[in-house]
């Protein structure tokens, strides 16, 4: 009776680690999709189109995300409270420098008047010295039509508005940089 429930237990631990193993795998750089294998999956499969819903921009007007496409665009949204936001915002400004004349860039700081303020997102904004476009959600219209249920949150959309890949956490600048590559095409 022993014997059997400690070769039921080590069995059970083999499973476990098998799994946890392919989990792992699946996770790792190495397995990620780029966007050209996203395109080509994505023929088989209905698009997903970005929907249209309303911004404030850094001077305060009101925008239409479907007026922010035309080219490739990368769509983030961010807080002011939210650590790994804070920590991807320089390589979202490195990209910026270096692919903002092929790509849009959308930087998102999503406002609930309550833990995020708009003020809150301009004084971070001006005390970093970032030039990316900065719009604000202000009334969570896009974090809500986007399905964002955590932060931050990166939408890779092409030149027509098909999301081709949602990215719900941090990116790092290094698969930032080869997204955006993939993105033109380099």
């Amino acid at each position: 009776m022993k014997n059997k429930k400690t070769i039921l237990l080590v069995a059970s631990l083999i499973v476990v680690l098998v799994i946890a193993s392919v989990a792992y795998n699946s996770l790792s750089k190495g397995n990620q999709p780029d966007l050209k294998e996203l395109e080509q999956s994505s023929e088989q499969k209905e698009k997903v189109m970005l929907p249209e819903f309303n911004l404030i921009d850094i001077n305060g007007n009101e925008v239409s995300s479907l007026d922010l496409l035309g080219k490739p665009t990368i769509i983030n949204f961010w807080a002011t409270w939210c650590g790994y936001c804070m920590k991807e915002m320089p390589d979202f400004q490195t990209a910026y420098e270096t692919y903002g004349d092929k790509i849009n860039f959308v930087m998102i700081d999503a406002v609930d008047g309550k833990q995020e303020t708009e003020e809150a997102g301009r004084a971070y904004i001006e005390e970093k010295g970032y030039t990316f476009p900065v719009y604000f959600d202000t009334q969570m219209e896009g974090v809500i039509s986007c399905g964002v249920t955590g932060f931050p949150s990166t939408l890779f959309v092409s030149a027509d508005g098909e999301v081709l890949l949602g990215w719900p956490s941090y990116l790092s600048g290094d698969r930032l940089m080869e997204m955006a590559k993939s993105m033109i095409g380099e």
